[in-house]
């Protein structure tokens, strides 16, 4: 009977010791350049942010419109489309960083994509509704953007034995809403050569 109720209260620890014992968490600076895979990562696409943005805002389309215009011109940036196989891009953070970019710049006023301004539109139905007339925003109102801001990013794979390479290339143009003329288009391409051990 003793020996039954010492098996039994071990149980508990047993589980205990098995379940602390095969995960080990270290945080790291988010701006960190981390590769474990090869595959598209946080870096990546600050990076390609970044490049991209500082190639677009020193083209001549920029000082055109302000020169034209005399105010900043008026980005709405759409979603970025991934083609090829074997990775997994989570796009909505490429595009934040794209759009914080821009604001940052003070040189450009950035516009919610088209998903992003049906949200704020069900906001105005819903003051439209329950909020005073004093603090209703009224609808109707919205700022037409000049151009649009889109693009691809393409993942080609290549493998020899325990050696891959991952390539992406990522293509953005800036597009005038009115004309339909293509004012800008920039490339950013990224190699990564993946060695895996025995």
């Amino acid at each position: 009977m003793r020996s039954i109720m010492l098996a039994l209260a071990a149980i508990p620890l047993t589980f205990a010791l098995t379940g602390c014992g095969g995960t080990k968490i270290t945080r790291t600076d988010p701006s960190q350049q981390i590769d474990l895979s090869g595959n598209w990562n946080a870096t990546d696409s600050q990076d390609v942010a970044k490049a991209m943005i500082a190639d677009v805002m020193t083209r001549p389309w920029h000082s055109n419109f302000r020169t034209a215009n005399g105010r900043n011109p008026r980005v709405q940036v759409h979603r970025v489309v991934v083609r090829g196989t074997g990775d997994v891009i989570d796009t909505q953070i490429f595009t934040n960083d794209i759009v914080r970019e821009f604001i940052n710049s003070a040189l450009v006023d950035a516009f919610s994509s088209t998903d992003e301004r049906e949200d704020t539109r069900e906001v105005l139905k819903d003051q439209d509704v329950n909020a005073s007339a004093e603090t209703r925003k009224e609808a109707f109102q919205e700022i037409g953007s000049d151009f649009i801001l889109r693009g691809t990013i393409l993942v080609q794979d290549d493998q020899e034995g325990r050696t891959r390479q991952r390539f992406y290339s990522v293509d953005l143009n800036l597009t005038n809403i009115k004309t339909q003329q293509m004012v800008w288009m920039g490339n950013k391409k990224i190699s990564k050569i993946v060695e895996r051990s025995r």
